[in-house]
């Protein structure tokens, strides 16, 4: 006979004689309700906790698979596709579409920015930017009127010296004083 059923008739006969206890008391005149109950339940627990022990020794060990973790994705950082356009606009000169969509963004972006931060309308601020008059920088002024006005004589020197352009640098005077004002005007 297989164990699980010994156990089964065994529990069975357990029960009738707990059964048989609680029905006919004088069979357990010897020993206290509350002692009967007490044996009863817990040799039917150890048998129950024997019956599960043995069950789990015959059923394969099956361990939860948890998934991969995500994998951490490289996300653009913002400006990057400016970076890009600027990198190309200053490279290829060949590529005139990048510089007109360069000047372009850059021209929006500092229109809003002006007529944001120095509260006047958008024409205004567009002539303020035609005029060089929007910032302090030569260079940021320069890269909208084409001309540098103002600048020591070494710092124009300087800009010779380096491997970018002339419109990759003011175009990068002009990013940096368009973030500057409007990070000055939002504090």
């Amino acid at each position: 006979m297989k164990l699980r059923t010994i156990l089964s008739v065994l529990g069975v006969a357990v029960a009738a004689l707990a059964f048989a206890l609680v029905l006919f008391p004088e069979v357990a005149a010897g020993m206290s309700m509350n002692e009967a109950i007490l044996v009863v339940l817990g040799v039917a627990a150890l048998l129950q906790g024997v019956r599960i022990g043995v069950s789990r020794t015959r059923n394969r060990y099956v361990q939860a698979e948890t998934p991969d973790p995500e994998q951490s994705q490289e996300l653009p950082t913002p400006g990057d596709d400016f970076d890009e356009l600027l990198h190309v606009a200053s490279t290829d000169l060949r590529r005139i579409d990048s510089r007109e969509q360069t000047t372009t963004r850059l021209e929006r972006a500092a229109v809003a920015t002006i007529a944001r931060t120095q509260g006047c309308s958008q024409s205004e601020a567009k002539r303020r930017i035609e005029a060089g008059e929007w910032t302090d920088d030569p260079y940021a002024a320069a890269f909208f009127t084409g001309t540098l006005e103002g600048g020591s004589l070494f710092s124009r020197v300087d800009l010779l010296s380096g491997r970018q352009t002339r419109y990759h640098r003011w175009a990068v005077h002009a990013a940096t004083e368009i973030a500057r004002m409007s990070e000055e005007y939002d504090r």
